[in-house]
Order: structure tokens, then C-alpha cells, then sequence
């Protein structure tokens, strides 16, 4: 299987930071989420955050609008974390958060997600930070990351494997990113490929 080298920003429809002014506070409203409230197992934690009123979520630009199959993705101090977007919901993120839409026609979400949470891709974004009370990874640096991807169809393949796993940290960091571990003339589990072309290191338990 041929592996491809694309950027982020490639891949995605749009990469985005949250709103850069501070939100209006309200009692009830729209969930205000920030760092503090990511959980150990990459989700949000409701249960404890604050509010905006919804005509300041009504009024946000609509790629800053979380829906299905996004991710988000800290990017100042706690930097590296993401979080996929399983389920409708209507909420807000501080600016210390990017927001990724992929692009369906060039990944599948989930796939994405499961690069971005391995150790490789947390050590590209440890390059990438800069500062040093708060290391904070620019949007044109997250833009310019670079992921290798097999074809559609293998993608899938893999999060048909990694799905009924959940979102499991650990579990995705031992087997996300084999299928694109590709080095040339080495065809998978060790073959020879004279053709010279890149070839992915596929998981043995892929079906079909």
C-alpha cells in the first residue's frame, strides 16, 4: 500500500483557534470549555464549566462551531492534546484550542485523530511550540505538520479495527500509527519491493 505525505492544512477544510476575545459570561447558556476541562480519555468534561449566552454562540464564524468529526486540539501550555468530536452538541472553546475540520474526501476523521493522539505526532508538536512559560503552537505551524496517509479504503479499514476499541489513549498509541510507518523497497512485514514505491506497514488484523 503507497503512503502519501500531506500537511495538515491539506487535509483539512479548515484549521482554526478559538474566539480571540474573551467570551461574555452567563449563568446559563452555551458550555464554555477549556483545557481544564479535557478528560484523561480525550473527551470533554460538562459537568463543571462556564457559560455564554447563545447569541454569542449564534454569532461565532462557523468553522469556530464544533460539529461531528471534528477535532480539537490544545495548543498553549497543556499543548498536544486532541479531542475527537463524536456526538452534536453546542459549545464554545477558549483560544488556547484549535478546531480541525478534516477534509472527508482526503481522510477519515478518525483516522486523523489517531495519528494526533500517537507519541510521533506529540513530538512533531513538541518541535513545533515555542515560548517557555507557555509553549504555544502558532496556527501556521500546526497548518505545515505533516502526516503520512494510506487511500481511503485502508483508512477505514484501520478505524473499523481501532472503533469498537473507543478512543482509547493507550490502546491507539500501539497500533495507530503502524499502517503509516512506510519506508521504501521494503514491502509490509518485511518483503522486498523492487518498484521502489513507498509502502505501508499494515497491521496484520486488517480485514479484508
Amino acid at each position: 500500500m503507497i503512503c502519501n505525505k500531506y500537511t495538515l492544512d491539506e487535509i483539512c477544510k479548515s484549521i482554526s483557534y478559538g474566539d480571540h476575545q474573551p467570551p461574555p459570561k452567563s449563568d446559563s447558556g452555551i458550555p464554555f470549555v477549556t483545557i481544564a476541562n479535557i478528560t484523561k480519555t480525550n473527551d470533554f468534561d460538562f459537568s463543571d464549566t462556564m457559560y455564554v449566552p447563545r447569541e454569542y454562540y449564534d454569532s461565532l464564524d462557523e468553522k469556530k462551531r464544533p460539529q461531528v468529526g471534528d477535532i480539537l486540539y490544545s495548543v498553549v501550555g497543556s499543548f498536544g492534546i486532541p479531542v475527537y468530536i463524536k456526538k452534536e452538541r453546542a459549545f464554545v472553546f477558549q483560544r488556547h484550542i484549535a478546531i480541525l475540520r478534516p477534509n472527508t474526501e482526503k481522510v477519515i476523521p478518525e483516522f486523523l485523530y489517531y495519528i494526533m493522539m500517537s507519541k510521533d505526532f506529540y513530538m512533531k508538536a513538541d518541535v513545533a511550540a515555542v515560548g517557555a512559560a507557555q509553549r504555544t503552537i502558532s496556527l501556521a505551524s500546526l497548518r505545515n505538520m505533516e502526516v503520512e496517509l494510506p487511500e481511503i479504503d485502508v483508512q477505514k479499514k484501520i478505524v473499523a479495527i481501532l472503533k469498537p476499541q473507543g478512543m482509547s489513549v493507550d490502546y491507539a498509541s500501539r497500533l495507530a500509527l503502524l499502517p503509516v510507518c512506510c519506508k521504501r523497497k521494503v514491502r509490509p512485514y518485511g518483503g522486498n519491493n523492487h518498484s521502489g514505491e513507498k509502502t505501508c506497514c499494515l497491521p496484520r488484523q486488517i480485514p479484508g
